[in-house]
């Protein structure tokens, strides 16, 4: 979806956000191989493609700030310096809590990412709070030198966002990533202002996620039973276009008591939308197929119809030694 092996990061400035605000001077541009490779890297790394979002004001989508000030970068990247101090400014004023910690604020401006196959520009905001102890070694005149380098580390995981430019008649394409689930307010909400661009994946990402939570939880199911149900799931979100509780439960859980029914209602029923595929592609990575036994024992399943896992595997007691056990049938070794 979005490609930045050969990006070039045109333009960039390094910001300090704390209970002083200090503002990069100057904007530097084409930085050597090496630095522009570690920003690039900074920059996208782990970046979640699977979620896209877009700027929103309840009035006037010229009242949000990020927006207006990234908007206008693209308009005109000679202005870089100046709305990026801006953004450095509004991240600051929405930074005034306790719990959020100081730290750097990377900008950067780059050209020739694909996106779908076209050629954008693309702006990285990056928020580093923590740095970490690097061993610079050298070797100079045949004499090895140790030095300690308190520096940044370009893999871990930062409070992000990438804004796509997708051209004067379409809004910005924005994905992000936050560092802790309690930093969702003040970067997602607060700092960038912004909606689920797709509601129908969002809502159907919701549902898988939160029908597998309660699937995994319920204690009267056993390993096999979890397993079945978790690809019945699956099974349901593939044959139907629109995601509906009652349905749901009547297919999946064909036994189901009124306590049951009751939990997976109250939990799942805001989420009942049109069902994305895109967002069953992604749960299909995280739903299990595993059985897990004990610290050390794993198995397998790959199948996906319940009647099918029941005659497979057999789930038994033996009282000699007292332990559980699972007998599984199959055809020939592969």
């Amino acid at each position: 979806m979005l490609e930045v092996s050969e990006s070039k990061l045109a333009q960039y400035v390094v910001h300090h956000i704390s209970d002083e605000l200090v503002l990069g001077q100057e904007a530097s541009e084409q930085p050597e191989i090496m630095l522009e490779a570690a920003f690039t890297q900074l920059a996208f790394h782990k970046l979640d493609l699977d979620q896209q979002y877009e700027f929103f004001h309840e009035t006037n989508i010229g009242l949000n700030e990020t927006y207006t000030y990234v908007t206008s970068i693209f308009d005109n990247p000679s202005s870089f310096l100046e709305q990026s101090n801006h953004i450095a400014k509004h991240l600051h004023s929405v930074s005034q809590h306790p719990n959020i910690k100081s730290g750097e604020l990377f900008i950067g401006l780059f050209e020739n990412c694909l996106f779908h196959d076209e050629v954008r520009q693309a702006i990285a905001i990056v928020k580093i709070e923590e740095k970490e102890m690097f061993l610079n070694v050298k070797n100079e005149h045949n004499k090895v030198i140790v030095n300690g380098i308190d520096g940044i580390n370009v893999k871990k995981i930062n409070n992000m966002a990438v804004i796509i430019n997708m051209g004067q008649d379409e809004n910005p394409a924005v994905f992000l990533k936050t560092k802790r689930k309690e930093d969702v307010v003040y970067w997602q909400e607060r700092f960038l202002k912004l909606k689920v661009a797709d509601e129908n994946f969002h809502k159907t990402n919701l549902a898988l996620t939160e029908c597998k939570k309660y699937i995994l939880k319920e204690e009267t199911f056993t390993n096999t039973d979890k397993l079945g149900f978790l690809n019945k799931t699956l099974d349901y979100f593939r044959n139907e276009d629109e995601f509906q509780v009652d349905g749901y439960i009547e297919t999946v859980f064909e036994t189901a008591d009124t306590i049951q029914k009751d939990v997976l209602i109250n939990t799942v029923k805001p989420f009942e939308t049109e069902i994305s595929e895109s967002a069953i592609v992604k749960a299909e990575k995280n739903y299990k197929r595993k059985i897990k036994l004990d610290d050390n024992i794993e198995i397998q399943v790959n199948v996906r119809d319940i009647l099918e896992v029941n005659e497979l595997i057999e789930v038994g007691y033996d009282e000699a030694t007292k332990r559980k056990f699972y007998k599984i049938y199959f055809e020939e070794e592969v």
